[in-house]
């Protein structure tokens, strides 16, 4: 079981892979940091997978909600490599040329991943932030594909993994076709009072839009 009760309407969550499913300002960012920090704390290995923030940004909004530098925690960013190149050695983070790359993406969330596996960690979390990013730089048909490898790899090793996507700026075809990869959805909105948030495919979570803990 993975503890999520700091972040989500549920104390905790089994292992598979979840859709997080949010239109842009709605959160997506900061519930991904949150259930990275959530499993840091509770001695889970993590990796964040981002097309959209540099590995330096994700590491400073990381230790900014800890207080000090993660332990058994590893990045794969795909955006440093466009901008210059990043300077963080590859057993913290593995750089990906762009997220057009999908083979260089899959090859280094293995090796992340193989990294967590061999160390001390129990339980091994997985945000990637964000789908949407990948689908501007390749077809629905293939990054299906890559997303079925890399979902089983987060299953066969009883992980975690929460995938984001915009759901507004797709069509509504395209985020049902990648829903079936998946055991549940996470959802969010911003509501009259506030962000709000109902999960689909977990036991006992409101199925119900509810304020964002």
């Amino acid at each position: 079981m993975y503890s999520a009760g700091h972040t989500l309407p549920v104390d905790d969550l089994d292992p598979g892979t979840f859709l997080l499913s949010a239109p842009a300002m709605s959160g997506k960012y900061d519930l991904l940091l949150s259930l990275t920090v959530e499993g840091i704390e509770a001695g889970d290995g993590c990796l964040f997978v981002s097309t959209n923030e540099d590995a330096d940004d994700v590491i400073g909004d990381v230790e900014t909600r800890l207080g000090h530098h993660p332990e058994n925690f590893r990045l794969v960013d795909s955006v440093t490599e466009r901008q210059g190149g990043g300077s963080h050695p590859a057993d913290l983070v593995e750089y990906v040329s762009s997220p057009a790359d999908l083979t260089g993406l899959g090859i280094a969330v293995s090796e992340q991943l193989r990294r967590i596996v061999e160390s001390d960690a129990e339980r091994t979390r997985v945000a990637f932030y964000s789908l949407s990013t990948l689908l501007m730089y390749a077809e629905l048909e293939t990054v299906f594909r890559f997303l079925h490898v890399l979902t089983g790899r987060v299953d066969s090793i009883d992980g975690l993994g929460v995938f984001a996507i915009d759901p507004s700026t797709h069509e509504e075809s395209t985020v049902n076709t990648l829903k079936q990869l998946f055991d549940g959805m996470i959802e969010l909105r911003e509501g009259s009072g506030g962000r709000e948030i109902r999960i689909v495919g977990v036991e006992d979570a409101p199925t119900e839009w509810a304020p964002l803990p």
